[in-house]
């Protein structure tokens, strides 16, 4: 939702000088991860999975996004992505049809109603959103977790619904080897769970956190706002 989004959020330094650069997170999970399937869940048009997808080169790669407008330039992915998926769908908790909230600023849209905060916070976020049916699926009624090869990194991006995506993708979540969330100190949905409800879902589900890509303030008060969270799979 929140300018910068994944791609500048989690993005690869730049290395300005004429030494290579440091290692940096991307590096370690590559190094460390051994990924074989990325499973992008929030994956609009698909900036950062192109990223990923570069990134990694995976085995697998399923993309998940509800919005008909950024279906298309998705799909036509699969001209660069290797073995792309899309599945045209919101994840959530309870399968059938819902209302998105498509926002003038379309990574903002929701199928929970924006609050003052984003649009205090964010202007571009504050205009006539457009009521869009979709359709809504439990990840595990969607993906076959045994047939994925290990290990499974998977990224949220779903604007407020990240506890109903983690509750109906178990199976899912309990194969994932590295999540990338996006979570929130402060609401911008109705209805949405902050940083410590999705932390402790992580945790329940056999995670810890791995670390912090970065921590987004508030313009205007220097609040911390949201963040771009990694988790990797607890070690007995």
């Amino acid at each position: 939702m929140k300018p910068p989004r994944w791609l500048a959020g989690f993005g690869r330094r730049k290395n300005l000088g004429q030494t290579p650069p440091a290692p940096d997170i991307w590096h370690w999970l590559r190094q460390a991860g051994g990924i074989r399937t990325i499973v992008d869940i929030g994956a609009h048009t698909g900036e950062f999975a192109q990223f990923l997808a570069d990134y990694f080169r995976p085995e697998r790669f399923l993309a998940l996004e509800p919005l008909p407008d950024c279906l298309p330039a998705l799909r036509a992915r699969a001209k660069t992505i290797r073995n792309l998926e899309v599945l045209p769908f919101a994840a959530g908790l309870k399968p059938g049809p819902a209302t998105i909230h498509k926002n003038p600023y379309p990574p903002a849209s929701s199928l929970l109603p924006l609050t003052e905060i984003s649009r205090r916070e964010f202007p571009q976020t504050d205009g006539l959103e457009e009521n869009i049916e979709v359709e809504v699926r439990p990840l595990d009624s969607l993906i076959q977790t045994t047939d994925l090869p290990r290990n499974i990194l998977v990224k949220i991006d779903v604007q407020g619904m990240e506890d109903q995506v983690l509750r109906g993708g178990r199976y899912l979540f309990g194969a994932a080897h590295v999540v990338l969330v996006e979570m929130c100190f402060a609401p911008f949905y109705e209805g949405q769970p902050l940083f410590e409800e999705i932390h402790e879902l992580l945790v329940q589900m056999g995670f810890r956190q791995g670390g912090m890509r970065n921590q987004i303030l508030s313009p205007r008060t220097g609040q911390p706002l949201f963040c771009h969270a990694i988790y990797i799979r607890a070690r007995a």
